[in-house]
């Protein structure tokens, strides 16, 4: 059920040290009730781990009070503080440059044609307001872009199933004048209202630098990772690491880099000549050295890209599997709930199911859940097992005796 009057009126009893109740304040994001088990979403990050324990558990009392609940399940919801909601993208990737000029929008377009060609259904958004180089690139979309009969901009399609949308061709002159908080409504509307179609990766082609838009996207869209693209010169390199602390503090993962231009292949012999001779070292799992090459900066298509490119999707393919997708179906994520919370979830989990059922969960520390669940519930298990993930945290399987 949604969180309608009479479901929401427990938790509007709860009080908040402000005076406010968690629905109100936005903690409370979603009520639904199943064969007796009402799941509540709620978003506590930012509230220390004491003042969220203890909400949480108020929540969950207040949940028991509904008619039918015979059993609580508190989930923590991720990116709740994010404004634009994307439920028909499982993922979102940006690329994102220190300085203009370094190649991210050709890096963007040769990345996401790489992944459109090898089968994945793929998103293409333009942010950089101020210059909207995408359409420049790809001579299979023309615009401008319609809208549907609900009023949403429909995305255009390339010839390999890309869909894209871009300032650049909405129409209209391009708003290059527009700053802060209106330039970032621009894409905003865009890219939250656009019609995509079920996409397994949008990729964003940031605005370079860390400007009001940038900020502003980091803040409000749901980024999952990102790749960032420098040339070797040291100005270039050591903004670059600058870049990548931002997007780490706002929660986004560093996919790889890429070093564009730092060299070129003879002609005549086909020999690599190396610009600059020492290497670029990032803070990134993985650095991909792009050549200039004149053919693939004025064509970055998918199936001949250079195999820096093709590398380069290789890891993104990985990070979105390993990764993004590393919680196995069925699993709880109770990442975000504090610890005490876990164990009495976990608690719960196995007084509901049958004996000899598994309850899995993944938790940020599961050697220091699955201690304090044997403590807590020793009667009710009967095997416990731990298993390693490539992703935050550990999956944490316990068996009910």
């Amino acid at each position: 059920m949604a969180a309608n009057t009479d479901a929401v009126d427990p938790f509007r009893a709860i009080e908040l040290p402000d005076g406010s109740d968690p629905v109100s304040k936005g903690i409370v994001r979603r009520i639904r009730s199943a064969d007796g088990t009402i799941t509540v979403e709620v978003a506590i990050d930012g509230l220390g781990e004491d003042l969220a324990e203890r909400i949480v558990e108020q929540i969950r009392g207040a949940a028991l009070a509904l008619p039918d609940a015979d059993h609580v399940r508190i989930r923590p919801v991720r990116d709740a503080d994010k404004d634009i909601d994307l439920p028909s993208v499982d993922h979102v990737l940006a690329v994102a440059s220190a300085k203009g000029g370094v190649g991210k929008t050709t890096v963007a377009v040769a990345l996401a044609r790489t992944l459109s060609v090898r089968g994945h259904d793929v998103g293409l958004f333009d942010a950089d307001i101020y210059g909207p180089n995408v359409p420049h690139l790809l001579s299979d979309v023309e615009g401008p872009v319609l809208t549907n009969d609900h009023g949403q901009p429909v995305p255009l399609e390339t010839d390999d199933g890309l869909q894209v949308l871009s300032p650049g061709v909405v129409g209209g002159e391009a708003p290059t004048a527009r700053r802060g908080a209106i330039a970032y409504g621009a894409v905003e509307n865009l890219l939250g209202q656009g019609a995509w179609d079920d996409r397994d990766v949008l990729i964003i082609d940031m605005p370079a630098g860390t400007d009001d838009v940038a900020g502003a996207a980091l803040e409000h869209v749901p980024v999952d990772g990102a790749v960032f693209v420098t040339t070797p010169f040291d100005a270039s390199v050591d903004d670059t690491h600058r870049t990548v602390d931002l997007f780490e503090e706002h929660g986004v993962a560093p996919v790889a880099a890429v070093v564009n231009m730092n060299g070129f292949d003879c002609e005549c012999c086909g020999a690599r000549n190396r610009l600059f001779e020492d290497p670029v070292d990032l803070e990134v799992p993985a650095v991909h050295e792009l050549p200039f090459d004149r053919d693939f900066q004025s064509d970055p298509g998918g199936e001949d890209a250079p195999a820096e490119i093709t590398a380069l999707a290789d890891g993104v393919e990985s990070f979105v599997d390993d990764v993004l997708e590393a919680v196995p179906e069925g699993t709880l994520d109770l990442r975000g709930l504090p610890p005490a919370s876990q164990v009495r979830q976990l608690s719960d989990e196995l007084a509901a199911v049958e004996d000899g059922a598994t309850v899995s969960a993944v938790v940020e520390d599961p050697t220091q859940v699955r201690d304090a669940v044997r403590a807590d519930a020793a009667p009710l298990l009967a095997a416990t097992e731990r298993k390693g993930l490539n992703t935050t945290g550990g999956l944490l399987e316990l068996t009910r005796a």
